[in-house]
């Protein structure tokens, strides 16, 4: 049968969606900047990059209003765009296994390539993850949820239960892997940054199981996010009564999260045993999953009154061209820290995260708006359409 479908177009698409995932890649520029600039290193250099008071608190802000939320609203959205991507098959007469087993094992090879210049890079996790996902794809709403429920809440702290129980951590391996690492990153030198992206990816994702730790976190927030699609909360006109009390029990229960920091920190309780720690963790992600929700609330309910603001109009030009903008973070990051660059690796303080990322951000934002002016998707996204579709799709507005 001839593949005469085409990918969805820029007036198809659904705006607030686009707009909430450039908001994601907000925080995920955020977080993997604070990875590059200190969490990467060994510690004696970590703590001297996080010295000064405005290092100490630009940690404390990325730790608890940055780090793991918008990557699980970028996960969430992944989710969300696979229900987008079965009922748009299915509509065209399409398979949606091998359709969307052949888009995964094509971002599987883009996540490799990036893997060769940052091992933190999450595209092949999530399409290891998107083979997963086609196996839930006939389930119905209620299944979808409590899988997800399951999988976020249950089975993924039984896995970080198992590492903390079953594979030491060892300290000296880890130092001495991001010593070689910085100084690979330092030297200038290709095969070498190659070459310790993957031995830094080898050891602390695989060795450790840190990989399947986050695989079963990612499928979880994938299942999430297509039950959100699939209960159509976002489609059409927002409810805003129903968003009001959604966001009223996601507010309650994220206070509760955040209230954690200082008690423990102010307490001096520590949490030790295994079985402390596996429900400590469990708690965790409910909270980080209910900050995230009232971040994506809180702007949807600003969204449905205030829909044409420059902030809005910026996110929703970077979340159009998520891919492109996530790969292109990485390419400014090689050329803020690497040899091949300015070198700053290992001497830029915290307290630059901020306007560093700001600065990206706001490039990226002047790339795509002239970009888009001209072309209808991203060069990252055209490429990876072009290779799911099978077929040559056109990339200027003005082509036939």
């Amino acid at each position: 049968m001839t593949n005469n479908s085409t990918p969805i177009s820029l007036s198809e698409r659904n705006k607030l969606i686009d707009t909430l995932r450039g908001f994601a890649l907000t925080g995920v520029l955020i977080a993997n900047l604070t990875g590059f600039i200190a969490y990467a290193l060994p510690e004696a250099m970590m703590k001297l990059l996080i010295s000064t008071p405005a290092d100490i608190a630009t940690e404390k802000f990325v730790t608890v209003f940055v780090e793991n939320k918008f990557i699980t609203l970028f996960a969430l959205l992944f989710g969300y765009g696979f229900g987008v991507i079965i009922d748009r098959t299915k509509t065209k007469g399409l398979d949606v296994v091998s359709f969307f087993s052949r888009r995964m094992f094509f971002l599987l090879l883009i996540g490799i390539i990036h893997l060769a210049i940052w091992w933190g890079e999450i595209l092949s996790t999530y399409a290891l993850c998107g083979f997963l996902l086609l196996l839930f794809r006939n389930m119905n709403n209620r299944k979808l949820l409590i899988s997800g429920l399951i999988m976020l809440l249950l089975i993924t702290p039984i896995v970080q239960a198992f590492r903390w129980a079953f594979i030491p951590n060892n300290v000296e391996v880890i130092s001495n892997l991001q010593f070689k690492y910085v100084d690979a990153m330092l030297s200038g030198k290709i095969a070498s940054i190659v070459e310790y992206n993957y031995k830094s990816l080898w050891y602390i994702i695989i060795v450790t199981m840190g990989q399947l730790k986050d695989m079963s976190e990612i499928l979880a927030k994938f299942l999430l996010g297509f039950f959100i699609m699939r209960s159509g909360f976002f489609s059409g006109v927002l409810n805003i009564k129903l968003i009001r009390i959604y966001w009223s029990i996601a507010l309650a229960i994220a206070l509760i999260y955040l209230l954690q920091f200082p008690f423990l920190k102010y307490s001096g309780m520590e949490i030790k045993s295994i079985g402390l720690k596996t429900l400590h963790f469990a708690f965790e992600r409910v909270g980080i999953l209910s900050l995230t929700s009232f971040y994506v609330l809180s702007l949807s309910w600003l969204y449905s009154y205030y829909p044409g603001t420059k902030l809005f109009s910026w996110f929703r030009l970077i979340g159009t061209m998520s891919l492109t903008n996530y790969l292109a973070q990485t390419l400014f990051f090689v050329l803020i820290f690497y040899g091949t660059g300015f070198g700053l690796l290992g001497k830029m303080h915290l307290q630059w995260t901020i306007p560093i990322a700001v600065l990206i951000y706001l490039s990226q934002v002047g790339f795509c708006s002239i970009w888009l002016k001209y072309m209808r998707y991203g060069p990252a996204e055209w490429i990876w359409r072009q290779v799911s579709y099978g077929r040559k799709l056109p990339l200027r507005k003005t082509s036939p």
